[in-house]
């Protein structure tokens, strides 16, 4: 499910991935106002939100085997006042893998009931587990490969949703050009296969080709950046649709670190994701997000985030041809106290504007939290 963990991945990826000692342990506390828990216009509600994460972080050596073994593992309640038995629920994140330089072999497991994506806003209980291996050649030649492949399913809990219950299976290669042992231009084939449990209808298989560069781009800026071409075959007929849909796209993580104190980075995708709104199977997602963050002495950090989302729909329902923009900014000031305790408030604002009224909405959350990383 498109961004189904990034919540709890902003979480992790403050986490150290190599540690002095092997284990770490984490908890942290978010207290929040949010004056539309339901994002929507129609049955707008306010609420405070509490939400509790501990977990821990292991990260090792493997002796004799040039590998490291990292597990991650969380754990959260997230309470609210407004309709808590309905709205209460439990979050769990964990992966496990066994990596170097070239070779990565793992599995994620997500369990939450936070809304499900950017087209769907109901908060509905599920899970997600994901498997995933890669392996690329050494990059100190000037030619290289690498093969990848992950199989991801997606589980509805309420009877209402479980038309969701699908699982996708990817399979890839890729053909690099290595400029240096730290840059590399590369050329990629992807196959995927999506079957549904129930909504057969909708099960497809694609090929993806892209051409890209990754690694260290220039002394301060690295990341990756590549355009797609998808193209996407449904197994049956529906009434009024193609079953053939193609689409120009792209995928960009790209960080700038100018100086120690400062960092910006810029992220981004256009894909093809799945859809249930009337007889659509899939939208057009152009997605941009930019974060910046300043040190400001030496225990302060002031970032910002501003993210804009258009989710495209290829057919008419009811007549309009659905299209809907959303856009988000998001300040923060963040204090440390000391290396494994920190502290911050922040703001969110979200709007979403659709030509189709029942689902534009406007959203506004504040906060504020304490973590500790020991």
């Amino acid at each position: 499910m498109k961004k189904l963990a990034i919540v709890f991945l902003a979480v992790l990826m403050a986490w150290p991935v190599a540690a002095q000692t092997p284990l770490k342990f984490m908890v942290s506390e978010d207290v929040s106002y949010d004056d539309n828990i339901y994002m929507t216009d129609s049955n707008t509600k306010d609420s405070f939100v509490s939400s509790t994460q501990v977990g821990a972080n292991y990260a090792a050596n493997v002796p004799g085997s040039g590998l490291e073994l990292t597990a991650i593992g969380l754990v959260g309640y997230n309470a609210y006042t407004e309709d808590s038995s309905k709205n209460n629920f439990w979050n769990a994140l964990a992966d496990v893998a066994l990596k170097n330089d070239q070779f990565e072999l793992g599995d994620t497991f997500l369990y939450t009931s936070d809304p499900a994506n950017s087209e769907l806003t109901e908060r509905a209980e599920r899970m997600n587990n994901t498997g995933y291996i890669s392996f690329k050649t050494s990059t100190e030649k000037m030619f290289g490969f690498g093969l990848f492949a992950n199989d991801s399913y997606d589980r509805y809990f309420q009877s209402e949703f479980q038309s969701l219950n699908r699982n996708r299976v990817n399979l890839g290669a890729k053909l690099f050009y290595n400029v240096s042992p730290q840059t590399s231009f590369f050329a990629e084939y992807m196959y995927s296969d999506i079957a549904y449990d129930t909504a057969k209808v909708k099960n497809s298989t694609g090929n993806s080709v892209g051409l890209g560069v990754e690694g260290d781009l220039t002394a301060t800026l690295n990341g990756t950046a590549k355009v797609t071409y998808d193209m996407r075959d449904y197994d049956h007929d529906m009434a009024g649709v193609n079953n053939y849909n193609d689409l120009f796209g792209y995928y960009v993580a790209l960080e700038w670190q100018p100086t120690d104190r400062n960092t910006i980075r810029l992220s981004g995708k256009r894909s093809m994701e799945e859809s249930f709104y009337g007889n659509n199977r899939y939208y057009a997602d152009t997605l941009i997000s930019l974060y910046g963050s300043q040190k400001i002495y030496d225990k302060w950090t002031a970032s910002l985030t501003l993210g804009w989302e258009n989710m495209d729909y290829a057919h008419e329902w009811n007549g309009t041809k659905r299209s809907d923009d959303l856009y988000t900014i998001r300040p923060a000031l963040d204090y440390q106290f000391k290396d494994w305790l920190s502290a911050g408030v922040w703001y969110q604002f979200r709007t979403r504007q659709s030509n189709t009224n029942p689902f534009d909405y406007n959203r506004n959350q504040a906060g504020i939290y304490a973590k500790a990383l020991f």
